[in-house]
């Protein structure tokens, strides 16, 4: 049975406390989980100045088979509000109506508004969802739960009707009583929950919820929220999946679940969870009792070592080689590529949130990685003159056998970096035009030498078709920053697959 998941990490997730994803990261987010073959991803409300951008620029996506959700939240006896109006207006393709129910807030006049509401969404097009906030509060003692919404939403054309639990202190077994009671009335609408973790048992609600008949499932990735966080997607995904026999991804994404887990952490600045069930770091260590895991943790894309990679040279190594593209010449051969990858992981460098850096690791060690320049040297300048600043970068680059150097300005070290480096090599390589820097963010890396420690600097790149991050890492932040983004340089250049300039007699060019 196809289980569909509605995605809330771009819009509940980013309330938790610490949590922060600028609306490119939110982009980046909503195609990582179309890749993924989730059904829903609710991109916020549309009337608010930052979601708005969202579903302006999420025109130019495409997310395959998700459907992005816009948002709107009713109110009692109100009639295509403006909220509504500007879900309507965004072009998302469903609209989620969100009902805060509560005690004394129920009644004919949200039956009314409900279906009033459900099928303005329906003539224009859309796919309406419900979402009853609160609907398992309700079901405590001295209360009886919202049954007439439930059928209100159903008898008007809903595609979905999801349960929330507002306060988020359900009981699996409270969970079990209410679906099965919105499954006698909910007719031909998909049932789905929306569980939060005050009570530690949101993942046990969605699934008991799927047990009794619910289709649809909302979540975040890593489980974050306001206040005590969401149902954490990666656990329900992979329960669903390996446990209970439904499907709730795309075919083969499951193995991309850790990879999920981590890009989604390194974007909000996270470390990532290591007891984190299926995809965590120690979520697989051998303890000494040499049980064997409860799934293989090469379903989800983790491993049993808590490593990367792993030195010693056993067939986890034969697997990393082949994955890597290299010939299967042996335990030796492959153990000194996984040698490799771990002395970069100590010195800090993860790829999550920096595919294109990673891209050109397995180019690099498949031997597959072409030279299209060298920077020899460069030099940045922090420059205040009459009461104003700007960033001087100089560069000398070696492209085929030529020197050329440049200099650029730039707002902080980062952009003039970016714009000496491009202004530098454009002559050699005009398809750098369309390439722009998009952001850039840094990240001190844990260490007991105080500011003397390492830091990462995560670089996001784009040209009229794609989007990439690159990661580097050093003692030196500006030797950090020039890492990532000569990587990003060279990823557009590999993956335009424009060819590197021959060699030639050596010259000296300024730029």
């Amino acid at each position: 049975m196809r289980i569909a998941i509605y995605d809330a990490t771009i819009t509940e997730g980013s309330r938790q406390a610490g949590v922060q994803l600028s609306v490119r990261d939110k982009l980046r987010v909503a195609l990582r989980l179309a890749e993924m073959g989730v059904a829903f991803v609710e991109g916020g409300w549309p009337g608010a100045g930052g979601d708005a951008e969202i579903f302006r620029e999420a025109r130019r996506l495409e997310l395959g088979g998700a459907r992005l959700c816009a948002c709107a939240t009713l109110h009692p006896g109100e009639r295509g509000g403006g909220e509504l109006r500007a879900a309507l207006r965004s072009g998302a393709p469903a609209v989620t109506l969100r009902v805060p129910l509560g005690r004394g807030r129920r009644g004919k006049a949200w039956r009314t508004t409900i279906a009033s509401a459900v099928k303005a969404v329906r003539r224009e097009g859309r796919a309406a969802l419900v979402e009853l906030d609160g609907f398992f509060d309700l079901q405590r003692p001295g209360g009886s739960a919202a049954m007439g919404e439930v059928e209100a939403a159903a008898r008007s054309g809903a595609e979905v009707i999801l349960l929330g639990d507002a306060s988020g202190g359900a009981l699996p077994s409270e969970v079990e009583a209410g679906v099965a009671a919105a499954r006698r009335v909910a007719g031909a609408s998909a049932l789905g929950i929306r569980a939060r973790d005050d009570a530690g048992v949101a993942v046990a609600n969605s699934l008991v919820a799927v047990a009794k008949g619910a289709s649809v499932v909302a979540a975040t990735v890593n489980g974050y929220g306001e206040r005590c966080g969401a149902a954490d997607l990666v656990p329900i995904a992979a329960a669903l999946e390996l446990k209970m026999g439904h499907r709730a991804l795309a075919p083969g994404q499951l193995r991309r679940l850790a990879s999920l887990a981590h890009f989604v952490a390194e974007l909000v600045d996270r470390e990532p969870s290591r007891d984190q069930p299926y995809v965590g770091q120690d979520a697989f260590c051998a303890g000494p009792d040499r049980l064997a895991p409860h799934v293989d943790p090469e379903q989800v894309g983790n491993r049993v070592e808590p490593a990367m990679a792993d030195e010693r040279g056993h067939p986890g190594a034969l697997r990393v080689a082949r994955a890597l593209g290299l010939p299967a010449r042996g335990e030796r051969e492959a153990s000194q590529v996984l040698a490799r990858l771990a002395a970069w992981e100590r010195r800090g460098f993860r790829y999550e949130g920096a595919e294109a850096s990673f891209d050109l690791v397995l180019r690099s060690l498949g031997g597959r990685r072409r030279d299209y320049f060298r920077v020899l040297a460069y030099r940045v300048l922090d420059v205040h003159r009459d009461k104003r600043g700007f960033t001087e970068a100089t560069v000398e680059v070696a492209v085929g056998g030529e020197h050329l150097h440049a200099v650029a300005l730039g707002v902080g070290p980062v952009n003039a970096l970016d714009r000496a480096l491009r202004r530098a090599l454009e002559h050699h390589y005009p398809e750098l035009a369309d390439m722009k820097l998009v952001q850039s963010r840094s990240k001190s890396l844990a260490t007991d030498v105080g500011t003397a420690g390492a830091v990462r600097v995560l670089v996001d790149s784009a040209d009229g078709r794609d989007r990439w991050g690159t990661a580097g890492v050093s003692d030196n932040l500006l030797d950090a920053c020039c890492q990532a983004l000569v990587d990003a340089i060279e990823y557009k250049l590999a993956k335009d697959d424009v060819a590197p300039r021959p060699r030639h007699a050596r010259r000296r060019r300024s730029r």
